[in-house]
Parts: structure tokens; sequence; C-alpha cells
């Protein structure tokens, strides 16, 4: 009898067990429905005692960096908000209803904080109106996933390009309630990037938070998540400042090229013409405003009144080689390029009675010496030397200017 009894009590034990580990029914999940729904109207803040603050707290799970556009100043974010919060209306015990512990609902079914982005590209984006899911815990506990691709305006400050950081922001506010109904709050992870995929062309050195606290004169509450963007140079520097940078130390190069070979002009136009393609393609790429200026842009100027010093020079060059070259030069500017004058040879010339030149109310006129300019410094012996003066010269030049470019570079990326 004993052995029964211990058998009935462990069949009984082992029901019970059973009928507390079962799993809801659909039928439970659809009579927490009929309950949390009963009466409730969406249009009304989730608290008993309408005097109540609601306090929504927010997470942003930034997923990626779609688009930087800097010419249109257009930045695309893709991400979405755990935001949640209390209804006070919406709790059950769990108990009542097969354990069933929370539910899952469309966003559009019940009460949400009208969050806008205020600072978008184009009208103002309210999260209520984007597509989301929400869950409602037994608690009364509202988690709520809105997501989307923001696309906000951030105005971009060029004059470190292609070195340069960004910092562009999200500015969330309440729409339609004031601090005094509804306080938006950060979690204790405000901004989370578990998620996040590295950008080809940008990197996300740090982000911040700003939640003003209610004061008098903070009037509605409001979220700024701001992001510290870092381009990554390397595309730039290879296709558009090595190249630039090659044809400045080739365009010194025309002085080395003799004036006899006829190629002085042309091979500094086409250098010339290169400098004004690559200024042309980078304008296109940085925004159309005159608040900044890129050092770039500077350096490409300044090469480019650079080149157009050098084919002044050689075309000056080119017309004293063609019109001058045989012209003597004075003994002062010769010595200055290093060309030493020999002694000239002077020709004789001797008396001659039956010359009528030589002889003038018969008296003899003394012997006259004639120079000659056979051995003199003729304009095309100083142009050689003049080429190596002024490539040594453009040459420090040119070292001087890259120079400052990069050292400018240099002390920004520290």
């Amino acid at each position: 009898m004993t052995s029964e009894r211990v058998m009935f009590v462990t069949l009984l034990l082992a029901l019970m067990i059973s009928a507390t580990t079962s799993s809801p029914t659909s039928k439970d999940v659809k009579d927490v429905y009929s309950h949390i729904f009963n009466g409730y109207d969406k249009r009304v803040r989730p608290v008993w005692n309408q005097s109540d603050v609601v306090s929504v707290t927010l997470s942003f799970k930034l997923n990626s960096i779609n688009e930087f556009d800097e010419k249109s100043q257009k930045l695309v974010l893709a991400g979405w908000f755990d935001a949640s919060w209390s209804d006070e209306s919406q709790t059950w015990n769990k108990s009542d209803f097969g354990d069933v512990s929370h539910v899952s609902v469309d966003g559009s079914s019940i009460w949400l904080p009208q969050i806008a982005l205020i600072n978008t590209f184009g009208r103002v984006n309210i999260l209520s109106q984007l597509a989301s899911s929400a869950v409602i815990n037994a608690n009364g506990e509202v988690e709520w996933f809105p997501g989307d691709s923001f696309v906000v305006t951030c105005e971009v400050d060029i004059t470190y390009y292609p070195f340069d950081t960004q910092h562009c922001s999200l500015v969330f506010e309440m729409w339609d309630a004031p601090m005094s109904e509804v306080i938006l709050q950060t979690s204790s992870k405000a901004i989370d990037v578990n998620l996040f995929e590295e950008n080809g062309e940008w990197t996300l050195t740090s982000f911040e938070v700003d939640n003003p606290e209610f004061d008098d004169e903070v009037f509605i509450s409001s979220i700024t998540y701001l992001f510290h963007l870092q381009r990554r140079p390397k595309f730039v520097v290879l296709t558009t400042i090595a190249p630039v940078v090659l044809l400045a130390f080739l365009n010194v190069c025309v002085f080395l090229i003799p004036l006899s070979s006829g190629e002085k002009n042309s091979f500094c136009v086409t250098v010339y013409l290169s400098y004004a393609v690559f200024l042309g393609t980078i304008s296109s790429e940085l925004p159309h405003n005159s608040k900044d200026a890129s050092y770039l842009t500077i350096y490409l100027l300044a090469l480019l009144v650079f080149s157009v010093t050098i084919v002044l020079v050689t075309v000056i060059q080119v017309r004293l080689f063609i019109e001058y070259d045989d012209t003597p030069v004075p003994a002062s500017v010769a010595k200055m390029f290093g060309c030493c004058t020999r002694g000239n040879r002077s020709k004789v010339k001797h008396f001659d009675i039956n010359d009528p030149d030589d002889v003038k109310d018969n008296s003899v006129k003394p012997l006259e010496l004639k120079q000659t300019n056979e051995n003199c410094v003729c304009v095309k012996d100083i142009l050689p030397r003049l080429d190596v003066h002024l490539f040594c010269l453009f040459l420090v030049i040119l070292c001087v200017m890259t120079s400052v470019m990069g050292g400018l570079a240099f002390s920004y990326s520290l």
C-alpha cells in the first residue's frame, strides 16, 4: 500500500511538472492580444496618470555608411533603433495566459513616440511612419525597432582634402510632445557598432551622443548622434596627387632639353594642359562653395601658375635663340654665367698711300686697329648655361611648394 501511494504521488508530481513546463498554445496568445487591446486607444499616452512623463530610451544600431556625396553634402546612413518604454495599459499576468511572456505586434497598432529626424536631406522623416514591429512584454515593457536609410545633410570642410575628417550628425526630436510629456534618453550603449560594415572610402573614427537635459530653455526633448568620419586617402593619392607631383618634376625637366631640338615649347604646353585637366577633375568632385578652399586645389593652382611661368620663360629663350643667337653679350653678363671671353684678336691695317681714305690733308693716318667679334661670348653661348640655372631655381621652388603641402597634410593627420 505504501509503494502504491509513493507511485501515485510521483505520477502526480510528474503531471504537475509537465503542466508547468508546457508551451503556451495559440489560444493563450490570442487571449493575450484580446486582453491588451480591449479598450486600447493608441492616441493616448501609455500612462494612467496623464500628468506623468513617458521616458523613451533609445539605442542606435549603426549598420553601414551607404553614401557620402561631398558635392551635394549628403550623407546616407543605414541603421535601426532599439526604443523602449513602459506601457501601463498593456500588462498581463503570465500565469493567467499559459505563461505567455511577450507578444509581437505591428508598430502601427500601438502608441509610438513621434520622433522626427530634423536635419534630413529633404522633407522631415518621422520614425513612426516607417514600417516597423514591436514586442510587448508581460510587465508592459514595449520594445520598438524602427529602421531605415537615414539621409541627412552634412556640412563638408574640404580644407585638408583628401586627408580630411568630416563631422556629421543625426538630430532627432520629439515632433508632437514637449518634455513635460515625453522625454528621450539614451541607453547605456547609446550607439552600437557591433554590426557595422566598414566603408571603402570612409573610416568611422569615433562617435558621440548629446542628450540635453530639461531646463527652461529646452522645451522639446532631443538626441544628437555625432559621427566623425575620416577619409581613406589612398585612392586620391595614387590617382591624383602622385601624378600631379610627377608632372611637376617633369615640367622642370624642360630646361634639360636643348634649344636646338625645337621641342621645348610643345613639351611645356603639354604639361600645362595636363595640370588643367587634373584641376578640372578635382573641382568637379568638391562642393561648389567659396567658404572653404582645399589646400590641394591651391597647390594645383600654384602648379598651374608655375607651369605658365615655365612656358613664358621657354618662349623667351626660344625667341632669343632664333633671332639673337650671334649677338654679343656684355662681359659682365658673360662672367655672371661663367662664360670667360678670350682675348679678342685685332687686325692691323697698314698705311696705304694710294688709298685716299688713308691720306687726308697730306698727313699720314696712324695705324688703325679693328677688332673682330670672332671669339666674343654670344647669346647662343649663354642660353645653355641659363638653362642650368633655371632648372635649379625652379626645382628648388617646386620642392618648397611640395614640402609645404606635405607638411600641412602631415600636421593635420596627427
